[in-house]
């Protein structure tokens, strides 16, 4: 789901001339390491909670020398929320497996089917989501905030933009 909204962003920040046009003015730190947290998180390693903690530790460090840029604070506390809802869940996002079934979702190796609720599902992955173009997801409260963050950054604009001093 991430990469639909990253879309959605990258177009709506196309359409309102917003961030897209301004990415050479913008100051994330380290932008050439928040690739690393992902890749991680699918290498073949069996110790799946060490590599959560690994790559999730890795990605709040990162984050967090970003704390001020536009969005990230969302960023930040969705994925903190996921962090937790990994680690309480042996290495794996839980999934409240009644959701998944009624939208014929299955779990990945990245996901632990629950079938009965538990107060972990509360940051877990139950909220059913739907595009528009027919793409279904169950994500979490930590996702909501990750996606709105995103949106917020690439619909602004830099402080100090040429675009922004002009007016």
């Amino acid at each position: 789901m991430i990469l639909d909204v990253f879309v959605v962003s990258l177009v709506l920040s196309l359409i309102f001339r917003k961030r897209i046009f301004y990415l050479h003015q913008t100051d994330i730190k380290f932008v050439y390491l928040f690739p690393l947290p992902f890749v991680l998180q699918f290498l073949p390693i069996e110790n799946r909670v060490l590599m959560m903690v690994i790559s999730y530790s890795l990605l709040l460090f990162l984050l967090a020398f970003n704390w001020n840029v536009s969005g990230f604070r969302f960023i930040v506390i969705g994925s903190i929320l996921n962090f937790i809802a990994i680690l309480l869940g042996g290495g794996r996002m839980p999934v409240y497996a009644p959701f998944a079934t009624a939208m014929g979702l299955r779990a990945s190796i990245k996901h632990v089917l629950l079938e009965n609720f538990r107060p972990i599902l509360l940051i877990g992955d139950i909220i059913p989501t739907y595009t528009p173009w027919g793409r279904k997801f169950l994500i979490s409260v930590g996702d909501v905030l990750v996606y709105i963050g995103l949106l917020i950054f690439m619909l602004t604009k830099p402080k100090g933009s040429s675009f922004e001093r002009a007016f």
